[in-house]
């Protein structure tokens, strides 16, 4: 058995010779960018916009809060169904990804059919799988966040209360860690054993618990890269945007075209080589 290192390793070969997987996130931002045109044109008809942007030059803040109140409950049915559609968008794409990476990995080669096939086939369970972990954050997060916020209004700078608030704050940081340890591999698990959203939860779990050292490692990379990048893209704080802006571009490129693909490979192997269903094969180093 494989261990991160190798595991890593080998992904990262089998990425530089199957570029395209970049492919299903460009697609996901495009089509999610798409899906808040209604929620734009809404707003903007809100705002009476006619095709002169003068037009909303003249509108006082009085007047747009007045507007807002008024088609308030419009907009908030468009805000909700266009949140919808952007989930199912990402559900799609995401198990497309997940399907190109299981193709990569079994054959070497990875193919903008299986991007389609496994979108069409697994959307609906991803975006359950999405929606149930949604639910399972929030109610972690309901329970612990009221201590917090209880301690906010009346906050007293003592030891006790000081130490009150950062137990509370560690608590809901634990708690999400664990939660997305525990759930990391449902996505890889829905779309490489080709089961429901329920079973895909009990499979990531079971996986933890078997192989809690290699998944909390493999995780811990892929965010110490995600967050290093995002350092990197925010590190230009002084009002230098000539610096500011090409370098937020740059990182945001990096992580779209290499982090987002590349982790998708780790994770699905990962998944795939402690479950028996990897075969080794050999892939020519493109570069």
């Amino acid at each position: 058995m494989e261990d991160v290192g190798d595991l890593i390793g080998k992904g990262f070969k089998i990425w530089k010779s199957n570029l395209n997987m970049c492919v299903p996130f460009l697609l996901n931002l495009l089509f999610s960018i798409l899906a808040m045109v209604p929620l734009v044109a809404a707003f903007l008809a809100i705002l009476g916009f006619s095709g002169d942007l003068q037009s909303l030059d003249s509108i006082t803040s009085e007047e747009l809060l007045s507007r807002l109140e008024e088609s308030l409950f419009t907009l908030g049915i468009v805000f909700v169904l266009v949140i919808l559609v952007m989930a199912l968008i990402s559900a799609f794409f995401t198990a497309g990804a997940i399907g190109m990476a299981k193709e990569a990995l079994e054959t070497g080669k990875s193919t903008i059919g299986a991007m389609w096939s496994a979108g069409r086939e697994h959307f609906l369970n991803m975006f359950i799988v999405t929606l149930l972990t949604g639910i399972i954050v929030v109610a972690g997060v309901a329970f612990l966040l009221p201590g917090v916020i209880y301690l906010l209004p009346s906050f007293d700078p003592s030891p006790e209360t000081i130490g009150l608030l950062v137990a509370g704050i560690m608590l809901l940081i634990i708690y999400a860690v664990i939660v997305s340890l525990l759930l990391a591999l449902a996505p890889y698990a829905l779309v490489a054993d080709s089961i429901g959203a329920v079973d895909s939860i009990k499979a990531s779990v079971g996986f933890f618990m078997q192989n809690k050292f290699d998944v909390f490692v493999l995780w811990l990379v892929v965010v110490a890269i995600s967050t290093g990048l995002q350092m990197i893209g925010n590190s230009v704080s002084t009002g230098d945007t000539v610096t500011f802006q090409p370098l937020s571009i740059v990182t945001g490129l990096i992580n779209l075209l290499v982090l987002l693909p590349l982790s998708t490979l780790w994770w699905t192997r990962l998944y795939m080589s402690r479950t028996g269903k990897l075969k080794e094969i050999e892939v020519k180093d493109p570069w």
